[in-house]
């Protein structure tokens, strides 16, 4: 197996220069190296990575200027922004819509955008027949919504268009209706009344009544647990209501 033989830069320089171009006919390795650094010494130095010329002194070939964009700006005119805000409507349809107890369904036609959620309460309130708006909830996408916002706030970003209809929900929390009410409190002024004339002997009839005074030793005794002590109670407290 032949080894690789590398050739040195001074082996190629002795063999391609012939001895009459040599000082002395020869040169030893050290002496061809210090020539060698001498010439490239000699040679001009090359520029650093971030060497950068001085404009005063090189003068350049022609002028630098920027390339192109590939799509060039495009400058908004009053007419685009005129034609813009005409394409956004200014009202569309509202419709508030109950699914319990009370059902409801109230459409609002061309409903202006400043329009508030408080607003909307008031109108829902109105045609139940509430006194206030705190029971009412007003809720998009299944949100409650505060009553500061405005129809152009909760939509949003959503494109709208000149007649589109958006639905609200509402809720009405312990809904009773009215007229219900006025059944149910005569109802229960009917039977208090009932009542009242269904009572039974008071006063002195029920004093003088055995019934009484029956119901009252049962409980003396159910209350101390011990019938002769229940009983002496019973004795002097119906001894003293009869010698009074």
């Amino acid at each position: 197996m032949q080894s690789e033989h590398h050739e040195t830069l001074f082996s190629i320089f002795s063999r391609t220069h012939p001895p009459d171009y040599l000082p002395n006919g020869r040169m030893t390795e050290l002496s061809f190296a210090k020539t060698f650094l001498s010439s490239l010494d000699s040679r001009p130095l090359k520029l650093q990575p971030d060497y950068t010329a001085n404009p005063k002194i090189v003068e350049l070939n022609g002028p630098y200027t920027l390339p192109k964009m590939p799509t060039p700006f495009k400058r908004a005119t009053s007419s685009g922004l005129l034609d813009e805000a005409a394409q956004k409507p200014s009202a569309i349809n509202v419709t508030l819509k109950s699914s319990r107890n009370p059902v409801l369904s109230l459409s609002l036609p061309s409903t202006d955008l400043g329009t508030t959620v408080l607003d909307f309460k008031q109108k829902v309130a109105s045609d139940v027949k509430l006194e206030g708006t705190e029971k009412v909830r007003v809720l998009y996408n299944k949100k409650p919504a505060g009553d500061l916002k405005t129809l152009k706030e909760l939509v949003g970003d959503e494109s709208l268009e000149a007649g589109q209809e958006i639905e609200l929900g509402v809720m009405i929390m312990g809904y009773r209706d009215a007229d219900a009410a006025k059944t149910e409190d005569s109802t229960t002024k009917g039977t208090k009344c009932e009542t009242t004339v269904a009572q039974g002997p008071s006063g002195e009839e029920v004093l003088g009544g055995e019934e009484f005074w029956a119901d009252l030793k049962g409980f003396l005794v159910q209350r101390i647990r011990d019938e002769k002590k229940a009983k002496e109670v019973f004795d002097s407290f119906r001894g003293c209501w009869e010698q009074r």
